[in-house]
C-alpha cells in the first residue's frame, strides 16, 4: 500500500475529522467537544494533579490550566491541597461536572460507535498503532530544544 500522507500531516488530517465528527454530534450538548475531552479524562483520573491530567492530554500545562480556570468558574471543579506534596493540587470534578460530563454520554457513544463500526476488528490494532505514535510524538517533543519549548508556550 503506498502511503500518501506524512505522519505530521496524517495526524493533522485525523484531528480535523475528528473535530468535525465531535461537532457535528455535539450539538446541544451541555459541553463543547473539547470540553468533554478534559472533563471525561478528569472524571477517569480523579483525584489527579493537573501535571497528570495534562500530560494524558498530550496538552501543555499552561494550556490546561485555562479548562480549568473556566471549570472551575462554572461549579465544575473542585480543588484541594495534595497530601503528598503540599505545592501541588489535586482536582476533581464537581457533581455539576459530573452532569454535565455525563450529558454529552449519548452524542459521544453515536460519534464513537460510527467510527468503532468502520474500524470493526482492527481496532484493537489501530489503538496500539495511534498508541505508539503518541509516545513517538511525546519523545520528540522532550528532545526538542529548550528555545522550541518557550516559543511553542508563548
Amino acid at each position: 500500500m503506498a502511503f500518501t500522507r506524512g505522519p505530521l500531516l496524517l495526524i493533522y488530517a485525523l484531528s480535523h475529522q475528528s473535530s468535525q465528527l465531535l461537532a457535528a454530534r455535539f450539538a446541544g450538548c451541555p459541553l463543547t467537544p473539547d470540553d468533554f475531552a478534559v472533563y471525561s479524562a478528569l472524571r477517569l483520573m480523579a483525584p489527579c494533579t493537573p501535571s497528570d491530567l495534562a500530560n494524558t492530554l498530550g496538552m501543555r500545562a499552561s494550556t490546561l490550566s485555562n479548562y480549568l480556570r473556566r471549570m472551575q468558574e462554572r461549579g465544575h471543579l473542585r480543588r484541594r491541597r495534595n497530601p503528598r506534596d503540599g505545592r501541588s493540587t489535586l482536582i476533581r470534578l464537581t457533581p455539576s461536572g459530573v452532569r454535565a460530563t455525563e450529558g454529552c454520554f449519548p452524542a459521544f457513544g453515536a460519534a464513537i460507535r460510527a467510527v468503532r463500526t468502520r474500524l470493526g476488528d482492527r481496532e484493537n490494532d489501530v489503538l496500539a498503532a495511534m498508541e505508539e505514535l503518541s509516545r513517538c510524538l511525546a519523545e520528540a517533543i522532550a528532545e526538542a530544544p529548550a528555545e522550541l519549548h518557550v516559543a511553542a508556550q508563548g
